[in-house]
């Protein structure tokens, strides 16, 4: 028995893009039992599952039902939490425990902020410098991560960082991602690459957790650029003791 999961950024995509029929019929081919969009919109996912949602406010103006997490599963989500701790920069968040073939799962998705995250920002208090975002982002969700003792725990999203050669971030915040997993939490992805390009969409579990494939789709139907980024899919199992 094999739990199926994948993420990916989808760059705004609505429920009447023109794009978003390639998107789905991707998503559809690895038939998953729990997706995490970023970059995303609330309604995208089909409604015979359960979607939820980071806060709508991220620093930027809103627009109506775009989110910059979501999750989706076969099955509710129970507890939800939104915020996951204070000094996370807002509406980057979300996370829930769901059922699945292979038992209950925790999940954590997440949308680690770009380098230049809030700094056009029009308010001077509220403009951030290159990175700023980022670094407090990591911080925060180190404390989340830590803290954590949940079983069968997936963190996935947009991490914006190459995990290892090629990293365009500054040492310290190459540092602080694998700084913020703990030993029994290990990110699966960080050799991913294709087409020449590393992933920085990424999908760590904890060590209960097997890890049966891994894998990158393209981000392009029939010629024509569906994302900005790739999608990243696993197969995973529960680890026998």
């Amino acid at each position: 028995m094999s739990l199926s999961v994948l993420t990916w950024n989808v760059e705004w995509a609505t429920p009447r893009s023109r794009r978003t029929a390639g998107i789905l019929g991707r998503i559809d081919r690895y038939t998953p039992e729990i997706v995490c969009l970023t970059v995303t919109h609330a309604e995208l996912l089909a409604a015979d599952g359960h979607a939820i949602c980071s806060q709508p406010d991220y620093g930027y103006a809103a627009k109506v039902g775009r989110r910059k997490v979501m999750l989706w599963s076969k099955e509710p989500w129970q507890p939800v939490d939104d915020v996951g701790a204070d000094t996370l920069p807002p509406g980057r968040f979300v996370s829930g425990i769901t059922r699945t073939s292979i038992g209950e799962v925790a999940v954590i998705g997440v949308c680690i902020p770009w380098f230049g995250s809030r700094t056009e920002a029009r308010r001077e208090k509220e403009r951030k410098k290159r990175w700023d975002d980022h670094a407090e982002y990591l911080k925060g969700l180190t404390g989340v991560l830590q803290s954590s003792h949940v079983k069968r725990l997936i963190v996935m999203g947009d991490f914006n960082q190459v995990i290892g050669p090629g990293s365009r971030a500054p040492a310290r915040l190459q540092s602080a991602l694998r700084d913020a997993f703990p030993p029994d939490l290990r990110v699966a992805t960080a050799d991913l690459a294709l087409e020449g390009q590393s992933s920085i969409d990424h999908i760590a579990v904890s060590r209960d957790l097997a890890i049966e494939s891994l894998g990158l789709f393209s981000n392009t139907h029939n010629g024509k650029r569906l994302s900005d980024h790739f999608g990243v899919a696993a197969e995973l199992s529960a680890q026998r003791a």
